[in-house]
């Protein structure tokens, strides 16, 4: 069987963050089994600059996973050969798994998908959120009329989670829709090298700081919809419980980083609360592994693999209302709450005043159900199910 995966960008363009990780690994994994073969059709953009790599020919990735990185005419923004070449590439597959909707992409891959009729799963990415919807561009809801409306009930959708489900109904209501949630290589997260918190700071800030007895982290790329601005007026509020505590947030800049620091400088925070850049590999698991809670009071995340990244390290985490991650209520390992400054200052005391050890054993119950090797045979299932109602 072989899975067209139209994708607008693909590993290594790692600056996407977290939807890289996880089209990557979800496509490796699917290549290790049994009758599964992958094309990835993409661009070799990696949002300001083009990634260095063999353009407009399939190139052997792995194993049964091949990867073809059209050359991105207007970088971050459209493609002329895959736009004049993708019917190719989804004429020769079984499958065609469409990942992401504001993307120039997707529109001629679905137009294309339905002429020869073939199967096709529609993965929005998060995409149709409310707080996405109403922020950026005001033409997305033309987009939706023009370019996705003809073809929702003709694909059949994969949302992440119950509701991502439901974000996409309330534009598509008849669409036919598939939970399937990312995963994680729980064992990968599980090697982690613990540090006493001196040492811990030390490596991460590159400062000697004393008498610290909570660390608490987040990680993102620096933008709005991460909350970052609300994740810093709740630790100034958890100061006065909490007095030796610091905040470390690792991530990339996207545009939010100036106003981070004017909102930490106007606070007094300089000593407590450090931006400390990307990290990634095993220095992002030793940085979560290390902290005594995980905080991101996101406006809007489909999955959030970094919320499933902490807990396969045996950290807690606080997720706001806008990500799927009520479950760490139910198994005692986090906490599931509004964004608000209020309710995102009352969730971080609670958590860390719980017993540590017991948060640890919590968090890593709740991450083994995602391994990526069972979240690869639910994609091969799907995969072979709506093949078979197509014959």
């Amino acid at each position: 069987m072989k899975i067209n995966l139209i994708i607008p960008s693909f590993y290594p363009a790692t600056v996407y963050g977290g939807p890289i990780f996880s089209s990557l690994n979800t496509s490796k994994e699917l290549a290790k089994l049994e009758d599964i073969e992958v094309f990835a059709s993409t661009t070799n953009t990696n949002m300001t600059s083009k990634l260095d790599v063999e353009t407009n020919k399939w190139i052997d990735f792995e194993k049964n996973l091949h990867v073809k990185y059209y050359n991105e005419t207007i970088v971050d923004k459209f493609s002329l050969q895959l736009f004049l070449n993708i019917y190719k590439d989804i004429k020769m597959s079984d499958i065609v798994h469409i990942q992401a909707i504001f993307n120039t992409p997707i529109p001629i891959s679905l137009f294309w998908a339905r002429f020869y009729n073939k199967p096709t799963v529609l993965t929005p990415r998060g995409g149709l959120g409310k707080w996405v919807m109403s922020n950026g561009s005001s033409f997305k809801k033309l987009w939706l009329k023009l370019f996705i409306k003809p073809f929702a009930n003709c694909v059949v959708w994969h949302a992440t989670a119950e509701q991502e489900k439901q974000e996409i109904l309330s534009h598509f209501p008849k669409a036919k829709v598939v939970i399937i949630p990312n995963g994680i290589y729980v064992d990968e997260f599980k090697k982690s090298n613990m540090l006493e918190k001196k040492e811990y700071l030390k490596k991460y800030t590159s400062k000697n700081i004393d008498n610290i007895n909570k660390i608490i982290v987040s990680m993102g790329r620096l933008q709005k919809k991460k909350g970052f601005d609300i994740l810093i007026d709740s630790f100034h509020k958890i100061l006065i419980q909490f007095p030796n505590s610091c905040l470390l947030i690792a991530g990339p800049d996207e545009g939010e980083k100036k106003n981070l620091k004017k909102q930490i400088k106007n606070l007094h925070l300089s000593n407590n609360i450090f931006l400390i850049g990307n990290i990634e590999n095993q220095d992002k698991v030793d940085f979560l592994a290390n902290a005594d809670l995980f905080v991101l009071p996101s406006h809007n995340e489909n999955f959030g693999n970094v919320y499933l990244e902490s807990l396969a390290t045996g950290t807690p985490i606080i997720a706001s209302l806008g990500t799927p991650w009520s479950e760490v209520e139910k198994y005692d390992c986090g906490k599931w709450v509004e964004n608000s400054v209020g309710k995102t200052s009352e969730a971080m005391i609670e958590m860390l005043s719980k017993d540590r050890k017991k948060m640890k054993e919590n968090s890593l119950r709740l991450a083994n159900q995602y391994d990526w090797s069972g979240i690869a045979m639910k994609f091969k299932n799907l995969f072979e199910e709506i093949r078979n109602e197509r014959i």
